[in-house]
């Protein structure tokens, strides 16, 4: 399915604070969702920690239990934004050099362009992103089902030779019937615990780490959440709906938040009415 022109985000008047302080959107590890379930799969209990969300909605129709679950009827904004929000990146040709040749001669005209993330973040970590480059997709809708083995897929195939492969596409996109009204989309960051420079430099004591974390005997050491910043056109056409019943203290606190770090954007009123 084609991704809609505009998402939309529940949220406290804190979390839009930061969002709007730091220009940034939070990506949150499976095992720290509302729903503990999705970090498991059939074989590994490591491997949610290696996939980060941030969770959105399809529905241009304002949902109660959404509300209340996520911003609070009384101190919460529905935030709507353009789909595929975030900056994007470039490496610098004084970059390329820590690169491996191979990847700078797939680099069309010599440079990379269009990165979902900032290469520069990974040079120094244990861990990057698969969807750091341009042609990895970044959002998904999430499917609803009651099937098992999507809700907890195996995704490790061991070969004959002892090696393994751990496919974590399966994770992270399907989630039980009971939360279908949320009609989800969620972008999503897929760790590879290992640092770019051991790739590059083919750090056997790295790959062996890396093999040890998809088997559960070490914790892969990924962060509980990345930020990833908001693009300059997608930050001022964001619009945002207070909530329901918002207090008066809490309506002071919202406009004191937009003429400070967002003026011109549109604050709308919720058009539900809660007793």
């Amino acid at each position: 399915m084609e991704a809609p022109a505009v998402l939309y985000h529940y949220a406290s008047l804190d979390t839009l604070a930061l969002i709007l302080h730091n220009r940034t959107i939070r990506f949150s590890r499976l095992d720290k969702v509302d729903d503990p379930q999705e970090q498991r799969s059939a074989d590994s209990q490591n491997l949610g920690k290696m996939k980060l969300v941030s969770c959105w909605t399809s529905s241009d129709e304002e949902s109660i239990p959404m509300w209340r679950e996520y911003a609070g009827a009384e101190c919460g904004v529905r935030i709507q934004m353009k789909s595929y929000p975030f900056k994007q990146y470039s490496v610098s040709n004084e970059s390329l050099h820590m690169l491996s040749s191979e990847a700078v001669l797939n680099a069309p005209g010599g440079s990379f362009d269009g990165l979902h993330l900032p290469l520069e973040d990974f040079w120094d970590k244990n861990y990057h992103f698969f969807e750091t480059a341009r042609d990895r997709e970044i959002l998904h809708e999430v499917e609803y089902t009651n099937d098992e083995s999507l809700l907890f897929p195996k995704v490790i195939n061991v070969f004959e030779n002892g090696g393994l492969v751990a496919d974590l596409n399966a994770l992270g996109v399907h989630k039980t019937t009971a939360w279908s009204y949320q009609k989800e989309w969620r972008y999503i960051l897929t760790a590879v615990p290992i640092g770019i420079d051991s790739v590059i430099n083919v750090r056997l004591d790295q790959i062996l780490r890396a093999t040890d974390v998809v088997l559960d005997k070490c914790d892969p050491g990924i962060p509980p959440f990345y930020d990833l910043a908001i693009s300059d056109e997608a930050f001022s056409s964001m619009k945002i709906v207070s909530s329901p019943k918002m207090t008066p203290g809490n309506r002071v606190i919202l406009n004191a938040l937009i003429e400070k770090y967002a003026p011109g954007i549109e604050v709308a009123e919720s058009s539900i009415e809660l007793s």
